[in-house]
């Protein structure tokens, strides 16, 4: 069987070849073996290394295998996913900051115009060729939510005033102000309107009671009402039949008057008549100063 030329360098060595093939570490220390084609089992060294000699060159082959791993995984991932998570940290963060300063509406607002400044930023990377999409496309999403989060909180907190007329917190502009002054005047008529109403309602309710009330006195006074009434009724008649019984004893006493004075008057004329038709009148002696004629 014909040697390898690894074989008989290390027969020149002195070494025996056997031990050449029972230790193949051995004979790489000893320069007789690439190391570079020792079939390994499971290691950390990388090939073409060499074996660490101290803590500094162990941490140092540690860094950079850890750092290969890493350069391998970012390799995996597409750089526009970086972009889209950094764009969304100017969203999240907007809208903490204005849910945290009592804004709701400015946060949803930050939240949805973050989300659309980072897409149009993502389309606009796109359209980009080569390695400047690649650049863009980690940079423009990240600018569009930088821009459009807190635009869209103050463009939401701003149309939620047009609409309510409640100011924006946390703001002192001049239309705020406005906002806040007529805020307080639609108060203001409110805590008067119900003042009113409250004043309105107590002197309605009085009124009824006062009502409610004299219906039931009058109810509790209907039987002495109603005795009183008849009392002065049966007074009433009574003072009638006396008056009817006097006025009747007037008239009987004017009637017999009346006949008495008539009858006296007839018996004078009568007497007067008789005298006058006496054919003797004239022959009877008058005294002075009276006439029968």
């Amino acid at each position: 069987m014909a040697l390898t030329p690894e074989e008989l360098a290390a027969l020149q060595a002195g070494v025996d070849p056997r031990a050449y093939f029972a230790d193949p570490m051995a004979a790489a220390r000893a320069g007789l073996l690439d190391p570079e084609t020792i079939q390994r089992g499971p290691t950390t060294i990388k090939p073409g290394s060499t074996i660490p000699t101290s803590r500094v060159d162990k941490a140092k082959d540690f860094a950079q295998n850890a750092l290969t791993r890493v350069r391998g995984a970012l390799g995996q991932v597409p750089i526009g996913s970086f972009g889209l998570m950094g764009g969304a940290v100017a969203p999240v963060l907007t809208a903490v900051g204005e849910a945290g300063a009592g804004r709701p509406t400015g946060a949803l607002g930050a939240l949805g115009a973050g989300a659309a400044g980072v897409g149009t930023g993502a389309l606009l990377a796109r359209m980009l060729p080569g390695p400047y999409g690649k650049i863009a496309s980690a940079v423009l999403p990240a600018i569009g939510g930088m821009i459009a989060a807190p635009t869209g909180a103050q463009l939401a907190e701003s149309a939620k005033r047009s609409l309510t007329g409640d100011p924006i917190t946390g703001r002192d502009d001049l239309k705020n102000a406005l906002a806040e002054q007529y805020l307080m005047s639609k108060q203001g008529l409110d805590i008067y309107d119900r003042a009113q109403g409250i004043q309105t309602s107590n002197i309605l309710d009085l009124n009824q009671g006062f009502a409610d009330q004299e219906y039931l006195n009058l109810q509790r006074m209907n039987p002495l009402i109603q005795k009183m009434n008849n009392a002065a009724l049966v007074r009433q008649q009574a003072l009638m039949a006396t008056q009817g019984q006097q006025y009747a004893m007037l008239g009987t006493l004017a009637t017999a008057g009346k006949l008495a004075t008539g009858s006296q008057a007839e018996r004078g004329a009568t007497i007067r008549a008789a005298l006058g038709s006496n054919p003797y009148a004239g022959s009877n002696l008058q005294a002075p100063g009276i006439s029968f004629g």
